[in-house]
Parts: C-alpha cells; sequence; structure tokens
C-alpha cells in the first residue's frame, strides 16, 4: 500500500505552554466477581459427595443384611 501523507502538519510552540484538550477520566464499571471455587473443583467435590453416598447407602444395606441374618 502507499503511504498517504497527512494534509495537516504537526505545529509544536517553542515558547509557553503546550495545552492537550482530550481530558481523560476515570471510567467506573461494574466489579468483576470471581468464583472463590473453580467449576473443576466443585466438579470433583460433587463426585466426591457422590461416591461418598453411594458408600454410606451401600453400609447401610449391608448393616441391614446383617441384621436380618442375625
Amino acid at each position: 500500500m502507499a503511504e498517504v501523507k497527512s494534509v495537516f502538519r504537526e505545529v509544536l510552540p517553542k515558547q509557553g505552554q503546550l495545552s492537550v484538550e482530550d481530558i481523560t477520566t476515570m471510567v467506573l464499571c461494574k466489579p468483576k466477581l470471581l468464583p472463590l471455587k473453580s467449576l473443576t473443583l466443585e466438579k470433583l467435590e460433587k463426585m466426591q459427595q457422590a461416591a461418598q453416598d453411594t458408600i454410606r447407602q451401600q453400609e447401610m444395606a449391608e448393616k441391614e443384611q446383617q441384621q436380618i441374618t442375625h
């Protein structure tokens, strides 16, 4: 691509102060809340809880079987 020359040329003052019209201001936005636990960790905890519940149910069933046979 060919370079396009600007119609305006930049002029910097040799004396005095240089002023800029564009004033930057702080922009406020909504805070982004991050989860305390990652989704993967939550899934692992749910899987672990489900496994513990299954083991408890099996143990209860075994106790019931032992009580019936005794």
